[in-house]
């Protein structure tokens, strides 16, 4: 019979945590709420209870990393869309079945065989729910986790139906998301969705788009025209309207270090835009956010200053964020310097980015 508890309980969270660890450190199974269903899980340095998840022919065993960083050692040669959807999902209710090739000199190689060989089919199924209960289990476990996740998902668990095949079951009640966790497989074409739960697969595909996204201070004058020029010149390339970017696996986006939500372009900048038939009247500035920056595969700032700014808070994106000038050097601000600088702001812009279409290599070519 597994022991239970619930939120309900008087114990401490701290305490619930240490009694989960605990359980996995002694070779036991965990029931634990995701927010899109129940999964029961154990350590990936105990072989002998990954043997003891449930082996229901339609459930998934999962590798469940406690990172992007931890994903990346596991599967080292996991490929640029598969690490693009790991960055955009991780952690959230969405797996990855990746190519068991992917594993090819990581840290999976590590792993006992009897865990290799629950893992590993034809592919390797990973992932990290959101649960914060998840998280708090994480930071104190050596290892990660092996969950067996169902095809059709447990959203609430009744006191005469928690399971008795593990050693504790922690019921929170219904959860966040009933109708499950998404999961992708990645193959040579493009991935596909093999189960669609709460992620739709009209979602996964904007997921595996190529973000390029502009940067300046206040998204209001230089990356709203970076932005407006460079979705222009990719239609022009790839012969289709900027309706049709997505289609081609291309989202354009620009943001501000010290921007505020829903300012239009100044009106220097739509006027000169205008000028060569781009209208960024529509546009409405955003703060560069933390989530930005995960989805984005090229950041380009107007300034040393500003890519300085973006790796003092996130020194990993170093390869990613760069000066949109080849050489460097940075485009001024022009805001209240007339017209006159903004037409030179304008085409320093055209001419770095001019550059950067010419190395660009688009998915859909």
């Amino acid at each position: 019979m597994a022991e239970t508890a619930s939120p309900g309980d008087a114990r401490e969270h701290s305490d619930l945590v240490h009694q989960i660890v605990q359980t996995l450190t002694e070779n036991g199974i965990v029931g634990l709420p995701t927010e899109a269903g129940y999964v029961t899980v154990a350590s990936a340095l105990s072989a002998d209870a990954v043997s003891r998840l449930p082996q229901r022919p339609t459930d998934h065993a999962a590798l469940l990393v406690r990172s992007i960083d931890e994903a990346s050692d596991f599967l080292p040669q996991l490929d640029t869309t598969g690490r693009r959807l790991l960055r955009r999902c991780w952690p959230g209710p969405v797996f990855l079945e990746v190519p068991a090739e992917a594993t090819a000199g990581g840290l999976f190689d590590s792993l006992s065989d009897g865990v290799r060989t629950r893992l590993v089919n034809e592919t390797v199924t990973c992932g990290f729910p959101s649960e914060s209960l998840f998280h708090d289990v994480a930071r104190l476990v050596s290892a990660p986790l092996v969950a067996s996740i169902p095809v059709e998902p447990v959203a609430e668990v009744s006191a005469d139906q928690e399971p008795d095949d593990v050693d504790l079951f922690v019921n929170t009640g219904e959860v966040q998301f009933p109708d499950g966790p998404t999961v992708v497989r990645l193959t040579e074409s493009a991935p596909y969705v093999t189960r669609e739960g709460v992620v739709h697969a009209a979602s996964i595909q904007r997921m595996t788009a190529q973000v390029i996204l502009f940067v300046c201070t206040g998204n209001t004058c230089r990356s709203p025209m970076a932005e407006g020029m460079f979705r222009h010149l990719l239609c022009e390339r790839l012969k289709c309207g900027p309706e049709q970017l997505d289609d081609h696996g291309l989202i354009v986006a620009s943001a501000g270090i010290a921007a505020s939500y829903g300012m239009p372009a100044s009106p220097e900048s739509a006027e000169l835009m205008a000028e060569s038939g781009i209208d960024i009247r529509v546009h409405e500035s955003q703060p560069l956010t933390g989530r930005l920056l995960n989805h984005a595969d090229f950041v380009y700032t107007m300034t040393r200053g500003h890519r300085n700014a973006i790796l003092a808070q996130r020194p990993d994106l170093a390869d990613c964020v760069q000066v949109l000038a080849p050489d460097g050097s940075d485009v001024p601000d022009p805001i209240g310097g007339g017209m006159d600088e903004y037409r030179r702001c304008q085409h320093a812009i055209e001419s770095h980015i001019h550059q950067i279409i010419s190395r660009l290599s688009l998915p859909s070519e």
